[in-house]
């Protein structure tokens, strides 16, 4: 039962992401450290994160922001070590707690939506990367930051989406690289890739009748429920 939620998360997530360029890892990542454990479900919810930026890029690459791209991309290099030293010190009910915690301040921040001046120009992207890839390899979260910096930035999102994809295909290989020590149901992993498809296809679908704003208000109240049940279950763990 657990993995059926799960995938239907990832299936969820997965659609969103390609309606708004964000999103997956904000509704699958809490709900896959439930199933699993906090390392393995966010290596897990990184690596599918990677195929799907790359499925989503290779239909939009046209439109993307090379040079943003790259600014953004220097923070990535910065905030994925930084996050993998914090992952190691951390047994696993603190890393629960912290995923929870982590995904809950992304989700609160991102329904602001109110442009921050600390994410404009070269300095404001690369600090961008840094929070994105540091959340990325801790929670599995990488999105909001992103999506701060291009409220500030003002971006199309024609061209976000593609940029975006850039750096989440980046930061998702270097998250999955720090941490070798992985452990993978097989069958669980098959499921979620094929969800992952069926997601995207969804999305296509999706990106008629919905606008961006509303896709990305539902993955935000859903990514809100995972990210307090990690939390609590963590904490939970920790005093009993």
């Amino acid at each position: 039962m657990t993995w059926l939620f799960a995938l239907c998360a990832v299936t969820v997530g997965s659609a969103l992401q390609r309606v708004t360029g964000l999103g997956f890892t904000l509704v699958s990542g809490p709900l896959l450290v439930l199933v699993l454990n906090p390392f393995d479900g966010i290596v897990l919810a990184n690596i599918l994160s990677a195929l799907i930026a790359l499925v989503v890029l290779a239909r939009t690459f046209q439109h993307a922001q090379w040079r943003t791209a790259g600014k953004l991309s220097i923070g990535i290099v910065v905030g994925v070590p930084i996050g993998a030293v914090v992952v190691y010190a951390l047994d696993a009910d603190m890393l629960l707690i912290l995923v929870g915690a982590l995904t809950t301040v992304a989700v609160l921040i991102a329904l602001t939506r109110r442009p921050m001046p600390v994410f404009r120009g070269t300095t404001g992207a690369i600090f961008a990367g840094t929070l994105s890839g540091f959340s990325n390899v801790t929670a599995g979260v990488g999105g909001p930051a992103l999506a701060m910096f291009g409220a500030a930035t003002k971006m199309s999102m024609s061209s976000f989406i593609p940029t975006v994809q850039v750096v989440a295909l980046l930061t998702n290989i270097l998250s999955v690289a720090a941490k070798p020590h992985m452990s993978l149901p097989i069958p669980l992993v098959i499921a979620a890739v094929c969800c992952v498809l069926v997601g995207l296809v969804a999305g296509s679908f999706l990106q008629r009748v919905i606008t961006p704003t509303r896709a990305q208000t539902l993955a935000l109240a859903l990514a809100l429920a995972g990210s307090l049940a990690a939390t609590a279950r963590g904490v939970f763990a920790l005093v009993s």
